[in-house]
């Protein structure tokens, strides 16, 4: 009995190190099971497993997006199938998240991986974490869940069963630790592989821009929910810009696969697909959903406004958990308002072209604007998160 609790301390069930009449076998390729359920998210995570290959043989499966699943991921779940906006959402596809957490923990009991990689997504990972640890797992979350914002407590709870946390925040690391989490800051991924897709000329020609008149850059977000709420308010602010400045050029960026609502006239914006970064890049001033667009936009120093609209109970929910001031993270890195928010009904068209307007019409003010957000790229640290983190992973692992 003694021998068994000893083993369910150490994790030897989930790591796969029992073997057979008790024999120690321990395998060179080490063996990951990770979950994530979001864009960015998955982007990340793929990341991370090319790092870890740098550092040895390995196998990885899971819920992986198209990213993960592009560097070779087994794919148990399909990413996509789990993606959900707000509570509210949440109920729609409730099966289909219970059914996949039953599927990971069966996982964790057969593939016996030498640890669980948790990537964000904190509503279904939160809640699975605990139940991994239980079956003996060892859990390294990276990007951390922003229960700063929303429920602090949890801070604290994630110290129960939480291994190691990698966060890609600077301040993140001495609130976590206070909790008692083992955690520790590996910088932002993002800034890994940080570049628009094409350049500057590319861009132009491709979408028929002239290089001496202004160009407007939307962002109505990666989910089809996103895009529904906010495409319509985002191209009648532009309309609005370009009834009085008849050389501006619109540009809505949309990501591949994102489908515009059936029948919706987006005239006078030009769609670039695939041409997300480009567009935050290249564009006098851009017009954002909240998430990690934002952050990108403001790395390139490209004056923007950070917006956001959910349906009436998950905004009244939200009102109700989140305790921060800023919800856009470029104000949450800088800890000061270095891009305008509208959330929920301050978004309006009118609201949103005024937001805009200096930086179009005046270049004193959007360099003024530029040198703001230089704050954001300094505070996020240096590049090679990826490997940083891939690095305390193996080490957990070992």
């Amino acid at each position: 009995m003694g021998r068994a609790r000893g083993a369910a301390r150490r994790g030897d069930g989930a790591r796969g190190d029992a073997a057979p009449h008790g024999a120690v076998v321990r395998d060179l390729e080490r063996r990951f099971l990770i979950v994530t359920g979001e864009a960015s998210g998955d982007l990340h995570a793929a990341h991370l497993v090319e790092a870890l290959r740098t550092l040895g043989p390995c196998r990885v499966r899971g819920i992986a997006g198209p990213a993960l699943r592009a560097a070779g991921t087994e794919c148990l779940v399909p990413a996509e199938a789990l993606a959900v906006v707000g509570f509210a959402e949440i109920l729609e596809r409730l099966p289909r998240l219970l059914a996949t957490r039953r599927l990971l923990l069966e996982e964790v009991r057969s593939f016996r991986p030498h640890a669980v990689v948790l990537v964000d997504y904190p509503g279904f990972n939160l809640r699975l974490g605990p139940a991994l640890k239980r079956c003996g797992a060892r859990i390294f979350y990276y990007i951390a869940p922003q229960v700063w914002a929303w429920h602090p407590e949890r801070a604290r709870a994630m110290a129960q069963w939480v291994d190691h946390l990698a966060v890609v925040f600077p301040f993140e690391e001495p609130l976590f630790r206070a909790a008692g989490v083992p955690v520790s800051f590996v910088g932002h991924p993002l800034l890994d592989d940080f570049a628009p897709e094409t350049s500057a000329d590319e861009f132009r020609a491709t979408l028929g821009l002239d290089a001496a008149s202004p160009v407007l850059g939307l962002l109505p977000g990666s989910r089809a929910q996103e895009i529904a709420r906010h495409v319509g308010l985002l191209i009648a602010g532009a309309r609005r810009l370009a009834a009085t400045r008849p050389n501006l050029q619109t540009v809505l960026a949309l990501a591949p696969g994102a489908e515009l609502p059936r029948g919706f006239d987006s005239a006078p914006a030009r769609i670039a697909r695939g041409l997300t970064r480009a567009t935050q890049a290249y564009a006098t001033a851009c017009a954002v959903a909240s998430g990690t667009a934002t952050l990108e936009t403001a790395l390139f120093g490209t004056p923007l406004v950070v917006l956001y609209r959910t349906g009436r109970l998950n905004y009244a929910i939200a009102r109700r958990l989140v305790r921060i001031p800023r919800i856009g993270l470029p104000n949450i890195v800088a800890e000061a308002t270095v891009a305008p928010e509208l959330i929920q009904d301050q978004l309006t068209p009118a609201a949103l072209a005024d937001a805009l307007a200096p930086w179009l019409d005046d270049p004193a003010a959007r360099a003024a604007q530029h040198r703001a957000l230089a704050i954001v790229r300094e505070k996020l640290g240096s590049p090679g998160a990826s490997a940083r983190a891939a690095r305390r992973l193996w080490e957990l692992a070992a």
